[in-house]
């Protein structure tokens, strides 16, 4: 008789990481895979609270992009708006310039309200058209021709509906070009020596709006 001999091989147990059992779960469920969800993998399973811990952290992560793009976007806003600033006081000073010059050479000009003509005059004793404008010109740092011809070619030339205050508005008063020159005041009035004297008068009166000739901005 023959014993019969049975041979059990030893089995050896394998030994699987549970980061690979938890890595297989995840791609079982079809979830996607991401650092957050291999961290949960290898968490063990001791209920709600690791799940919502990992949510947490989850939302952190997504939060922290639009945080910081928001904190660029406010510190480009202020670079912007500094800029803008630093211009805008720039043009606003200029304007106030501009805005000074303009009142105190209406105030010049209107101080020789009532002086009386004289051809070739510069003085409160006697004046013409192109030497008062070259005088209150002067006398606020200005410096011009001594004609309504010359003066005339000066500047920029101005539309009379563009018109403002202390452009010059020219005239044909005898046939020969811009042989007259006046201050305008706005409103449609401008300052002048005429042949009685420093006077102001409507660029809509009859006379005055058929000798206009045009007008230049000396000033801007």
């Amino acid at each position: 008789m023959y014993a019969a001999l049975t041979f059990q091989e030893s089995k050896q147990r394998t030994l699987v990481p549970k980061q690979v059992v938890g890595l297989a779960a995840v791609l079982l469920t079809g979830a996607a895979i991401t650092p957050m969800n291999m961290q949960i993998a290898e968490m063990p399973e001791t209920g709600t609270n690791v799940i919502n811990q990992a949510d947490n952290r989850i939302t952190d992560l997504t939060l922290q992009p639009a945080v910081n793009l928001k904190v660029m976007e406010e510190k480009s806003g202020a670079e912007i708006f500094s800029c803008v600033n630093v211009s805008t006081i720039s043009l606003i000073e200029a304007k106030k310039e501009l805005l000074e010059l303009k009142d105190n050479i209406t105030a010049s000009v209107l101080s020789w309200q009532g002086i009386s003509y004289k051809w070739g005059g510069r003085t409160k004793a006697g004046v013409d058209c192109s030497g008062l404008v070259q005088r209150v010109f002067r006398e606020n740092g200005i410096q011009l021709p001594r004609s309504s011809y010359e003066q005339f070619r000066v500047g920029v030339g101005i539309p009379k509906a563009k018109l403002e205050t202390c452009d010059l508005v020219f005239f044909n008063t005898n046939g020969s070009g811009a042989s007259h020159v006046g201050i305008y005041l706005g409103n449609g009035q401008f300052i002048s020596a005429t042949k009685n004297c420093v006077e102001i008068q409507s660029l809509d009166e009859p006379y005055w709006a058929k000798t206009y000739r045009g007008s230049r901005r000396v000033i801007s």
